[in-house]
C-alpha cells in the first residue's frame, strides 16, 4: 500500500470507528464528566481528512457547527430553544448527507466496475460528510440500546422482520425484473458492506426512523389516538421511497416496502439497532445474492 493510499484510507477508517463507537460507554474525565469515545475519533478522522486533502476550512467549519448545533441542543433544556437548535443540527446533517455543504472529497474505493451481468458499473466511494451525519444523528438524536442484554432483545425482536422484509422486496424485486440471482463475493465486498452498515444504514434509519417515525411517534395528536400507530411508520417510509425516487418509479415502490418492514422493526422496540438489523439485512442479500444494483433496461 502507498503512502498516499494510507493517508486516504485513514481519515475513513477512524470515522468507520468513531461512529462504531456511538455503542460503546464513555470515557469517564472525572467524577461527573462523561466524553463520549466518538468524539475523540472523530476529531483524528477530522484532522487526517484535512492532511490528505480531503477537506477544506468550509468542511472543518461545517463540522465544527454541526458539533456546537448538535451538543447545544443537548445542553439546553427550555423547549423552543432546544427544537430550534435541534431542527438546526439536523438540517446541517441532512445536507451533509446529501453531499450539498462543500468542501468535501469523496474517497474513491472502486470506479466503473461491473459486479452483475447486464448491471451498471458500480462506483464505490466513501464520503466523510455523509459519515458525519450518520455519527451525529445516532449520537445525539436516537433512541438506542444501551446495555448488551437489551441489544440481544432488540435483535431477537427484529429479526423475523428483517428476514421477511428481506426476503418479500427481494423477491418482488425478482419477480419484476429488477434484480436476479447472483451470488457472488468481490474483493472489495467487506469494505462495501462495513460503508453500508456504518454509514448507509445508520445515517437512513437514524433519520428516517430514528427522528421521523420517532418524533411522529412522540407527538400528541398521534400518540393519544391508538388507531394512528401505523401513520409515523408509513410516513417515514413514504419519505424514506421518495428519497430513492432518482431510481425510478419501480425503485422507489421497493423502497417504500423496504421502509415499511424498517420501520416495522423500530417501532416492535423503539430502538434505533432494530430498524439498522433490518435495513442491513436487506442490503447485504442484495448485494451478495442478487443483480447489484440492477438489472440495465
Amino acid at each position: 500500500m502507498t503512502s498516499a493510499n494510507r493517508m486516504n484510507n485513514a481519515p475513513s477508517l477512524l470515522l468507520a470507528l468513531a461512529i462504531a463507537a456511538v455503542w460503546l460507554p464513555p470515557l469517564r474525565l472525572g467524577a461527573r464528566l462523561k466524553l463520549p469515545l466518538s468524539l475523540p475519533l472523530a476529531a483524528a478522522a477530522l484532522a487526517a481528512g484535512a492532511q490528505a486533502g480531503l477537506l477544506d476550512v468550509r468542511a472543518l467549519g461545517a463540522a465544527a457547527l454541526l458539533a456546537v448545533l448538535a451538543a447545544a441542543s443537548r445542553a439546553v433544556h427550555r423547549p423552543m430553544p432546544r427544537r430550534v437548535l435541534a431542527g438546526s443540527a439536523l438540517a446541517l446533517a441532512f445536507a451533509l448527507g446529501l453531499h450539498l455543504v462543500p468542501g468535501f472529497s469523496p474517497i474513491v474505493v472502486v470506479d466503473g466496475v461491473q459486479v452483475s451481468p447486464n448491471a451498471a458499473p458500480l462506483r464505490f466511494t466513501v464520503s466523510l460528510d455523509a459519515g458525519l451525519a450518520a455519527l451525529v444523528i445516532a449520537l445525539c438524536f436516537c433512541r438506542r440500546c444501551r446495555t448488551p442484554a437489551q441489544a440481544g432483545e432488540t435483535l431477537r425482536r427484529a429479526a423475523p422482520v428483517a428476514l421477511g422484509t428481506a426476503a418479500l422486496v427481494l423477491g418482488l424485486a425478482w419477480a419484476a425484473g429488477v434484480v436476479r440471482p447472483d451470488v457472488k463475493w468481490p474483493a472489495f465486498a467487506a469494505a462495501w458492506l462495513l460503508k453500508m452498515l456504518l454509514w448507509t444504514c445508520v445515517l437512513e434509519e437514524g433519520f428516517f426512523r430514528g427522528v421521523v417515525q420517532e418524533r411522529l411517534a412522540a407527538w400528541a395528536p398521534i400518540a393519544r389516538r391508538p388507531a394512528l400507530a401505523a401513520l409515523p411508520v408509513i410516513v417515514a417510509a413514504g419519505l424514506f421511497g421518495a428519497a430513492h425516487g432518482p431510481g425510478g418509479a419501480g425503485y422507489a415502490a421497493l423502497a417504500t416496502l423496504a421502509g415499511l418492514g424498517y420501520g416495522w422493526a423500530y417501532a416492535r422496540t423503539r430502538r434505533l439497532e432494530a430498524a439498522i438489523a433490518a435495513h442491513f439485512t436487506l442490503n447485504a442479500a442484495h448485494f451478495i445474492g442478487f443483480t447489484y444494483p440492477m438489472l440495465q433496461r
